[in-house]
């Protein structure tokens, strides 16, 4: 968003004349996903999740934007509060319990108790600028491991873009919030409908 990081940094230059400038900070706003019915039939094994990774220019603190394919560039006083990888990891742990696909689901793994571990990425989370058009996007990948076997019994690679309609940093963070939501949720459904599918094939643990 050129025209809206050009204009920050006029406020930057004034606020630096009138005294120090301290940051804000943001949090991905992902509220919990509404828990569903329990389906015993097809409960898997006790699953652990690995806290996602994340590409270090997204995650290192300050909100990303991007003003040509090859360049990305930061608000320096708008930054995360809560790191985006531990937001999206505590968003799937909170989804894959209210599905009910798993027997438990935790943050740690233990050894003989765990049948399958989820990890992951986060490949995009940044505004975007394309002349007058700015939007939001993110990008999540994922995998389940077999611990049994070792095997990868699933993965897939979710994405979203989001138009900022209001062009001002919180407008920016509601849309990047919009489009993590997005993509985990479609991470969700991928894995409710395919797990079911291929562990008819290969027989739960």
């Amino acid at each position: 968003m050129k025209n809206l990081a050009v204009s920050l940094m006029g406020v930057l230059v004034l606020s630096s004349c009138e005294g120090v400038r301290y940051p804000k900070t943001y949090i991905l706003n992902l509220q919990p996903p509404t828990p569903q019915a329990a389906s015993p039939e097809g409960t898997l094994g006790p699953l652990a999740i690995h806290e996602f990774g994340c590409l270090e220019y997204i995650c290192e603190g300050r909100i990303v934007y991007r003003t040509s394919p090859d360049e990305a560039a930061f608000y320096e006083f708008h930054r995360w509060a809560m790191s985006p990888r531990q937001a999206v990891t505590q968003y799937l742990e909170n989804g894959l319990r209210a599905q009910s696909l798993f027997k438990s689901v935790t943050l740690h793994e233990r050894d003989s108790e765990t049948a399958y571990v989820l990890s992951g990425n986060i490949q995009r989370l940044e505004e975007v600028d394309e002349g007058r058009d700015v939007h939001a996007i993110c990008t999540i990948s994922a995998q389940l491991l077999d611990t049994r076997t070792r095997s990868v019994v699933w993965s897939h690679t979710a994405s979203e873009t989001i138009a900022v309609e209001k062009r001002n940093i919180g407008g920016v963070v509601s849309s990047l919030s919009v489009a993590a939501r997005t993509a985990a949720d479609r991470l969700l459904k991928s894995m409710k409908e395919e797990l079911p599918v291929t562990m008819a094939r290969t027989g739960p643990q």
